[in-house]
């Protein structure tokens, strides 16, 4: 019954958010933050640079997150922290550091390549060479290595088109307008090809090129994030790298300078509860909300702020009618050299597995408050819709019924909701679970996640002014009644462990 309770409040307060109010006052006072109060939030992640893990930014951030979720109730904060060596040189819009010169004349640059070793400043002068993937590497001994990465419309349809369980409307006449939601990720991807095939062939420097106009490109953080490598690195927009490929293939010669440093930091993983009603006794169960803390835009990644947002919702009902405890798993491993892969040993449940045990559900958020841009000229211009909200489920029909309403209630646009264990509603395949919560099918546990698509949001240029707080309220209502489903679900699997 307390159960019951629980949700019908929940569903109650985020009723009011659906139709464009604050949450409406019950008996538990649960409630959702302001549009004013989200954005104070962003900026507060923001406002000293992109948050990566180990600088003076991401820790400031951390700092505020431990702060606001202690004030919301959750306890036993603890940091999983071990020290690596980070990479570090200037940021948007601080290109002191990086440059590239062609015979003399400045070309300019959008980003650097992370992690990609140092010049110094007086650079490396080299000659240029054009390289296509399958080229022989060993042509590239020496030289400056110029490469591409190719927009393949095809692919991005796939993506985009991947089949579902519900399709929301967008907000708005999708029209004719090319937005960028899958231009830039699936040329990310190219990049750990390209990157592979320049230090085998020992370049003595590295231009990516990609099919971005400037401020696309501008600011753009590596991803997937390679290790610490020694072939120094620039990425250039589509204008600048035409130029510069055409210079390689007249056999000019360049100047590529980036300075660099590494640095032994601390990072660590921010672990927390919000207590159910047995909590601390073996009867507990726990919901483990995951999410990153690090990356180069506001939202890129705000899924801590969204975390904030619903755990401030149910510390607001009270311990004894919250059936389950929420954990908090704030993750810092995905900006950091190598990614989560290369620090798996470090991870909180590699070193603590049997609080793992008590996991029977998981939800995760990401990349909130995304709204869709679309290439005009040089410039980024908003198309007037949001980018999709793609939200996945475990194989439950509880949870995916549960989506569905939950999107409809809060009329989420451009929500696209997947079950990738099972074909969609036109019998394709239904891709892939990217993000965060998909290690939860692997252990047969329920799980929900929510991610935006991040068209204009790969650069460290991607700030506040990029970020829709109507749209975060509305995805972080979407959760809280989601949340409430888990902590009001019967019949969990037995089986505790992902």
């Amino acid at each position: 019954m307390i159960g019951k309770r629980l949700l019908a409040a929940t569903l109650l307060a985020a009723a009011s958010v659906a139709a464009g109010g604050e949450p409406a006052a019950t008996a538990s006072e649960v409630r959702l933050p302001s549009a004013e109060q989200v954005v104070y939030w962003h900026w507060q992640k923001e406002r000293f640079g992109p948050a990566l893990t180990g600088n003076a930014s991401w820790r400031h951030f951390l700092a505020f997150l431990e702060d606001e979720l202690a004030a919301a109730g959750v306890v036993d904060l603890k940091r999983n922290a071990w020290t690596f060596d980070r990479w570090e040189t200037s940021h948007w819009p601080d290109d002191s550091r990086w440059g590239l010169e062609v015979e003399g004349e400045a070309v300019h640059v959008a980003s650097f390549g992370a992690n990609s070793g140092s010049t110094g400043p007086q650079g490396v002068t080299a000659p240029l060479v054009a390289y296509r993937s399958g080229d022989p590497v060993g042509r590239l001994a020496g030289k400056i290595a110029v490469m591409r990465t190719v927009f393949d419309p095809a692919l991005a349809r796939q993506l985009a088109e991947a089949d579902y369980e519900y399709r929301a409307p967008p907000a708005a006449d999708p029209g004719a307008d090319a937005s960028v939601s899958f231009r830039i990720f699936p040329q990310l991807m190219q990049t750990r090809e390209l990157i592979a095939a320049a230090r085998a062939g020992n370049a003595a420097g590295l231009v990516l090129v990609l099919d971005a106009n400037r401020e696309l490109a501008t600011g753009l953080y590596t991803f997937p994030v390679p290790e610490l490598y020694d072939v120094p690195t620039l990425i250039l927009d589509r204008a600048a790298g035409d130029a510069v490929w055409r210079a390689a293939e007249a056999g000019r010669s360049a100047t590529l300078r980036l300075e660099a440093e590494v640095v032994e930091s601390e990072a660590w993983q921010l672990i927390g509860y919000l207590p159910g009603r047995d909590y601390g006794t073996p009867d507990d169960e726990v919901i483990q909300l995951v999410t990153h803390t690090d990356g180069p835009a506001v939202s890129q990644d705000n899924g801590a702020l969204g975390l904030l947002a619903l755990v401030r919702h149910f510390a607001a009902i009270p311990q004894a009618e919250r059936p389950r405890t929420l954990m908090l798993y704030l993750d810092c491993r995905h900006f950091m050299p190598g990614q989560e892969e290369a620090f798996a040993g470090q991870d909180y449940f590699a070193r603590h597995p049997a609080a793992r045990e008590k996991v029977v559900a998981v939800v995760g958020m990401e990349h909130l408050g995304q709204v869709e841009y679309r290439e005009e000229g040089e410039r980024l211009v908003p198309t007037g819709r949001t980018d999709p909200s793609m939200i996945w489920t475990s194989d439950d029909p509880r949870l995916l019924g549960a989506a569905v309403a939950a999107v409809k209630a809060h009329r989420l646009p451009s929500a696209v909701i997947r079950n990738v264990a099972r074909p969609g509603v036109h019998g394709r395949s239904q891709g892939r679970w990217y993000g965060m919560a998909s290690p939860a099918r692997t252990g047969g546990l329920p799980a929900v996640a929510i991610m935006g698509t991040m068209g204009g949001y790969w650069g460290t240029s991607g700030g506040v002014e990029r970020l829709d707080p109507e749209l975060f309220r509305r995805q972080v209502a979407v959760f809280v009644q989601l949340t409430a489903e888990l902590l009001t679900l019967d019949e969990l699997p037995a089986r505790r462990a992902h």
